[in-house]
């Protein structure tokens, strides 16, 4: 059923003190304002994925997951409501599942940071580098001059030894930070493994 304007005007209300209190870490009343704008409207995913991340700050995983599958029932589409439900699973151990569910949520929109951040920790630990140049080439492509982001790709090239790559990224970088100090950290060992790999043939030559 539509709710009325005023309806929706209070249902806004609670939803974004709620947010705002999850925001201060008043995790009481954030869950007591979720629940209100729950009562006005049960068939919206937002309280349930306000509720989510409220009682997820408080290590409650399993009623977060609850929380967040009542939201994807709601609205199977929400990139928000995936990558709620992929931090939980990655917290309680599920990290493979977790895994796929940020991936999910990425596929509906690559421009999530929350779960960008997310699928590439996952996968330098699930040694999938190559997912995680995936997604942020898609990311990028939205926000071409992401600084963080292209240092993160310049990253994953790195480790999968896409040194030609990975130094033309550290260039872009330099042209907006020229003193950026991690990527010329990155820069110094790309051309250290650089040299190491001509040592090494020249031996065998």
């Amino acid at each position: 059923m539509e709710l009325s304007s005023r309806e929706q005007l209070k249902f806004e209300i609670y939803q974004e003190l709620g947010e705002c209190y999850t925001h201060i870490g008043k995790i009481g009343e954030a869950i007591e304002h979720f629940n209100v704008a729950l009562d006005i409207d049960s068939q919206s995913e937002r309280p349930f994925i306000g509720l989510g991340v409220a009682v997820l700050q408080e290590n409650n995983i399993e009623q977060a997951k609850t929380y967040f599958k009542s939201a994807l029932k709601n609205n199977p589409h929400n990139d928000k409501a995936l990558t709620g439900l992929a931090m939980a699973l990655s917290n309680n151990g599920d990290k493979e599942e977790g895994f796929k569910k940020y991936q999910e949520a990425l596929d509906i929109y690559p421009g999530n940071v929350t779960a960008l951040m997310g699928l590439v920790q996952s996968a330098y630990g699930f040694q999938r580098l190559e997912v995680a140049e995936y997604y942020l080439k898609q990311y990028l492509d939205l926000y071409p001059g992401n600084i963080k982001m292209l240092y993160c790709l310049a990253g994953t090239y790195f480790k999968q030894k896409k040194l030609s790559e990975a130094r033309e990224l550290l260039e872009r970088i330099f042209i907006f930070e020229p003193d950026h100090a991690d990527a010329h950290e990155l820069l110094r060992n790309i051309d250290m493994l650089r040299q190491d790999t001509t040592d090494e043939l020249c031996q065998n030559f």
